[in-house]
């Protein structure tokens, strides 16, 4: 299923609906990227907007600056479990995945909004723990909260609506990806499909030291908010995404933003050691949750042949590393370069808010 802003998104069932006679859609037939695209498609725009929907976050230019806008949302039995996860963790992580928005542009976080929906059911030590580790992030990343809302609600659920800025004409984007460019990630991915797999077995599979590894992994994410500043001084990167959706889903956006075909190698594929040695103790492929798994929050980005090098010097100044992952080329779409030569069509894969939950199976 295509994994962008598609205009073949014009499916339309008959069925009773709110009112008599009226077609219908089920939000499971276009998916969330279908939605997206058609509830955006017509809406106004300015001469401020340097970039709107369909990206990270949304580029403004007011004054002498170039703001940046990222809005996301963490969802109970939708984004996480209670039985795997504390409050704190949920805090932690609903600012650090904004934040990895942030820094998908090449900007810096300044100003945080945070919404609540809370249960009756809820205590108020356990906002306060939300709390403590949404602080704990805030201070990491150098944010400053200054308001929100709360509302009662049927499940607990937490967004943030985060303010940037990036320097005037440095910003990054998924589109801009040109043939010759080589694919690159800023780390190993895999790590917190891992930690989910582990945390839901509800078993001791790996040593303690592994197993902590990867569900950190999973709870608290990094968010490569240096990694994003260092590539937006760098002309020769051209297109830029972090990796929430998993290695697929998100090289997929590149290719649709950009018009160009991404291929990746399956032998290129980057996975930490903890998240092999638990595939190969359960039987499964850990290039799996690499592909298709999601929030690792490593940033995927294209860059000239001849700048590799020095791009992946100025990371390792900052103690992390740059994986080459693959190339572009002339054409549309993603491919998997199999060990053999052979290519297939690597499917989009990834979460889709409307088909189906990582912790329900799909309607």
């Amino acid at each position: 299923m295509p994994c962008a802003w598609w205009p073949a998104f014009s499916v339309s069932i008959p069925k009773s609906g709110p009112a008599e006679g009226r077609e219908s859609v089920e939000l499971k037939e276009i998916g969330e990227f279908g939605l997206i695209y058609r509830l955006t498609r017509d809406l106004p725009s300015s001469r401020e907007v340097i970039q709107g929907v369909g990206d990270d976050a949304a580029v403004l230019a007011v004054g002498d600056k170039w703001l940046l806008f990222a809005t996301d949302v963490l969802v109970e039995k939708i984004h996480f479990r209670w039985d795997l996860a504390s409050p704190a963790d949920v805090g932690f992580k609903t600012l650090a995945v904004n934040v990895s928005d942030i820094a998908a542009m090449g900007g810096r976080p300044t100003y945080a909004l945070v919404t609540l929906g809370l249960p009756l059911n809820f205590t108020v030590e356990e906002v306060e723990e939300f709390y403590a580790g949404l602080k704990e992030a805030a201070e990491e990343y150098e944010v400053i909260l200054v308001g929100g809302d709360l509302s009662r609600s049927d499940v607990f659920f937490a967004g943030v609506a985060l303010l940037g800025e990036v320097e005037p004409g440095k910003a990054k984007f998924r589109k801009g990806a040109r043939p010759g460019d080589i694919l690159c990630v800023t780390g190993p991915l895999g790590g917190a499909a891992a930690g989910l797999t582990l945390l839901k077995s509800k078993k001791e599979l790996l040593p303690e030291t592994m197993a902590h590894f990867l569900r950190r992994k999973y709870r608290r994410p990094d968010a490569r908010l240096e990694a994003g500043k260092i590539l937006g001084d760098f002309e020769e990167v051209h297109a830029l995404i972090d990796v929430s959706d998993g290695l697929a889903g998100d090289a997929h956006h590149l290719a649709r933003a950009s018009g160009v075909q991404i291929n990746i190698y399956r032998t290129a594929l980057p996975v930490y050691p903890p998240a092999q040695e638990l595939g190969r103790r359960l039987g499964m492929d850990p290039a799996e949750w690499a592909l298709f798994g999601g929030e690792d929050y490593e940033l995927l980005f294209t860059v000239e042949p001849s700048a590799v090098g020095k791009v992946a010097k100025a990371l390792e100044e900052v103690g992390l590393s740059l994986f080459p992952l693959g190339f572009v080329e002339e054409g549309e779409g993603v491919k998997l370069v199999l060990p053999d030569g052979r290519e297939e069509e690597l499917r989009c894969g990834g979460y889709d808010h409307f088909r189906g939950s990582i912790y329900e199976p799909a309607p």
